[in-house]
């Protein structure tokens, strides 16, 4: 088992988070992702993911080089026959943008890129499904500058794989965890004719399930995990924010975010808990303690009870049935987001006593008079808000802000654009303000 000394970290571990659009590749940013990875419209495996055009991850690559960031290609589905014709063209053209690296499973497709992106890094997904130091070796003779490690393995394993390659490793932190090995699923193709494999995967891995004898109708059983994988309906969330001192001092150079088709919420209170941790232990390894606030943000967005995955098999909590009655954890909901506005072109003339903090919101739920609006500032900070009164874009005051509208009123701090907020589900004051 790695110490919890500082010694072995020759530099602060990348952050990777999901963007499965041009806008939430902003707002990974904004929240604190070193990197984003992101899929044009085909050969990723998140077809329904509203993912990049060609304009949008050229845009997405223009955006991470101004901001010293950078973006990884997912290029991971495994191609059939009729794939390979149109593939060159693709990688040509992400290497013409200078994407930061192409992320890849299949081998034919690692072949392509060598011929076609050659200057363009190649990094390996999860799902070739790596789970030994040989492997790398293998991957590495063949161009491989990174390897996702498999979610199977062990901290000790991922230890002893640290020291025995000088590929960068990365490996997953947060978010869904796939039931098949390290995500190769036929499920979905067989009850839904949507290939996972293909990016078309549908879930059904988080799907409600109770195993029933048939001659013992009624009669529910429970489903567990083993020490050799999961191989389980109904899988747990992955959380690691209590790990991230013993990774980072394993010396990973990638800490990866899973979730390209969650929302915004999801992405900007993910990408913030972990930023803080990852920061406050680089800076002060010795007197670190868990921010309780990452803990809360973690906690706030929709998600499956949370577990360790593998990394610890002798933890007999991996073996807790899920409770199936209620599928997801859900406190907080995605209030609206902050757009850029002219608060004099858009209100001045019709309402003259708005300040200098008049904010803009896009609307993402019914908002009414008494909610409470929680600000999520990039730094940890989380500024709350009651909703008072609040106006159309003519000035009228509303009652009710509906979905897809923008609302303009006034809040005592200063915002900006693109600033995430949410709010409690069903809080009593929330409800009172419906009756």
């Amino acid at each position: 088992m790695p110490s919890k000394t500082p010694q072995s970290r020759s530099r602060k571990p990348e952050l990777l988070a999901p963007a499965g659009s041009l806008e939430k590749c902003r707002v990974a940013f904004l929240y604190g992702a070193d990197a984003v990875y992101a899929g044009g419209k085909e050969y990723s495996l998140r077809a329904f993911a509203g993912n990049l055009s060609l304009e949008e991850l050229a845009e997405a690559s223009r955006l991470a080089r101004k901001l010293g960031k950078k973006l990884y290609v997912t290029v991971n589905s495994f191609a059939r026959q009729s794939d390979l014709g149109p593939l060159p063209k693709y990688l040509r053209y992400l290497e013409e943008i200078a994407v930061d690296a192409i992320i890849v499973s299949d081998p034919g497709i690692l072949l392509l890129c060598r011929a076609s992106a050659p200057n363009t890094p190649v990094h390996l997904s999860t799902q070739a499904n790596t789970t030994n130091a040989l492997s790398i070796e293998l991957w590495k003779q063949h161009g491989i500058r990174r390897v996702n490690l498999a979610r199977e393995l062990s901290l000790e394993e991922i230890s002893q794989i640290r020291r025995e390659t000088d590929v960068e490793l990365e490996i997953f932190i947060h978010g869904a965890m796939c039931v098949s090995y390290s995500g190769r699923c036929l499920l979905s193709a067989f009850l839904n004719d949507r290939s996972a494999n293909r990016g078309l995967c549908t879930q059904p891995c988080r799907w409600s399930y109770r195993l029933v004898e048939q001659k013992r109708p009624g009669q529910y059983f429970p489903i567990f995990e083993d020490e050799h994988g999961s191989y389980i309906f109904n899988s747990k969330d992955l959380c690691l924010l209590k790990e991230i001192p013993l990774l980072m001092d394993l010396g990973i150079e990638s800490l990866k975010i899973e979730g390209r088709m969650k929302g915004l919420l999801y992405l900007a209170g993910v990408t913030r808990a972990y930023r803080q941790v990852i920061d406050a232990y680089w800076e002060d390894p010795q007197g670190f303690q868990l921010p309780s606030r990452c803990i809360e943000d973690l906690e706030h967005v929709s998600h499956r009870p949370y577990s360790k995955g593998l990394l610890y098999p002798e933890d007999h909590a991996l073996h807790q049935e899920t409770d199936t009655s209620k599928p997801y954890d859900q406190s907080h909901t995605l209030a609206g987001i902050v757009r850029e506005h002219d608060s004099q072109d858009l209100l001045g003339n019709c309402h003259p006593g708005l300040s200098e903090y008049t904010v803009a919101v896009e609307v993402r739920n019914r908002l009414f008079p008494g909610m409470t609006l929680e600000f999520l500032c990039p730094d940890g900070r989380t500024e709350k808000h009651v909703l008072t009164a609040f106006y159309d874009s003519f000035g009228n005051l509303l009652q009710v802000a509906q979905p897809n509208t923008r609302i303009f009123f006034q809040v005592p701090f200063s915002t900006f654009p693109l600033q995430v907020i949410r709010m409690t589900r069903d809080a009593p004051e929330n409800l009172s303000s419906r009756r």
